[in-house]
């Protein structure tokens, strides 16, 4: 049975997290390895370049590593000097360690990436749930309560972490408790987004308050437009703007989901300059005010839904010149249209537009395009 002594000398044993290893250079490799995924995470999604792919096989080997193979390290809810070092760290990195780390983390994340089926709903209300602070700051009070009552020993079956363990020690009850504990979370994670992270895990409460000062965590830059995509599609609902980001798991849902390019077609861009470059090799046997016309309307039709009345309002302002439209693919187009229909711009009717806009949103609403679908749906899915 695995045991919990609490002295001093055995806070630096790394039996405690090890009691499967018994070669200490070993181990200082395969924490070495724990750092390195941390690492990876971190700089795929500073780069932006975490795609869903990447993220999946992240997620795998965190809980292939730190599951399996190390018996569920990093095991932070020993409370140990372990704790307070993974502390530090989200300090600076916000919730990296909970979201790719971890192995209970990474498993909740890879099965939310199996269940969540985001319909992007624009019309749909955020509604925070009021009772996660209750559940778990209630959680961590009885926590930490049963701790002073029956000592540390307790949290050997009340982590689930250590049902990780069960596998080098299948004769251990406690630890096939422990695995009764983890396989439940495993089942809720198909329903409940991080259910242990978010209700349970009392580490997760203390780091979720560390992360609101996080110099690291993530932020709207100033091309930002303000479509609440990432509201609409953040699994913990702090997508909005001035969020602290507390219980920001850095998924990169927010991240990949950002309509500045989610619902721009990259062939509809070239067949728009393709129509412009006909027309000026052309341009005397073409009536031009038509052909304008249906040049602007293939760019509405490029404007994220819901959004298009602002979006057109911008891109109106590139065409006169006010200030320059935020996508430079657009603005392009936008310097050849100043050019070759500087009469149409000046008597452009914004009215016009605007109702023709209002005519087909509904329409357009119920109508997926194909480049959309890898957008519509998150994770391992391929249905909408």
């Amino acid at each position: 049975m695995i045991k919990q002594n609490r002295s001093n000398e055995d806070q630096l044993d790394y039996s405690k997290y090890f009691p499967q290893f018994d070669d200490a250079l070993l181990v200082g490799f395969l924490i070495l390895g724990v750092f390195i995924i941390g690492l990876t995470a971190f700089l795929l999604i500073r780069q932006r370049k975490l795609t869903i792919n990447k993220k999946i096989v992240l997620l795998t080997i965190s809980i292939i590593y730190g599951g399996f193979i190390l018996g569920g390290f990093p095991n932070i809810i020993f409370l140990t000097g372990l704790t307070f070092l993974i502390l530090g760290i989200s300090l600076i990195f916000s919730r990296l360690f909970c979201g790719y780390v971890c192995p209970l983390g990474a498993t909740q994340e890879l099965i939310s990436m199996v269940r969540f089926k985001p319909l992007l709903d624009y019309e749909r209300d955020i509604k925070k749930n009021k009772f996660l602070p209750y559940i778990r700051w209630g959680f961590f009070g009885a926590f930490f309560t049963s701790i002073l009552i029956w000592g540390f020993e307790i949290t050997v079956f009340m982590n689930p972490m250590n049902g990780f363990l069960f596998p080098w020690y299948p004769t251990d009850f406690l630890l096939l408790i422990a695995l009764i504990f983890l396989i439940g979370i495993i089942i809720i994670s198909f329903f409940v987004y991080r259910p242990f992270c978010r209700y349970l895990c009392p580490f997760g409460a203390i780091s979720s308050l560390v992360a609101r000062i996080s110099p690291l965590r993530i932020r709207r830059t100033g091309a930002c437009m303000d479509c609440g995509l990432c509201e609409k599609i953040c699994p913990t609902q702090v997508g909005f703007r001035n969020s602290k980001k507390g219980e920001c798991y850095l998924c990169n849902r927010c991240i990949d989901f950002c309509s500045n390019y989610m619902f721009i077609d990259i062939n509809k861009f070239s067949q728009i300059n393709q129509y412009l470059t006909v027309y000026s090799l052309n341009c005397d046997n073409l009536p031009k005010k038509k052909f304008f016309d249906t040049i602007i309307k293939s760019i509405i039709r490029l404007f994220i839904p819901k959004r298009r009345f602002r979006n057109f309002d911008e891109f109106i302002n590139a065409l006169e010149g006010k200030r320059a439209f935020y996508e430079d693919s657009i603005q392009k187009i936008v310097e050849r249209l100043k050019e070759m229909f500087p009469d149409e711009i000046k008597t452009i009717d914004k009215t016009e537009y605007k109702q023709w806009i209002k005519e087909n949103e509904s329409n357009w609403g119920k109508r997926i395009e194909t480049y959309h679908l890898d957008k519509m749906t998150y994770g391992l899915t391929t249905k909408v």
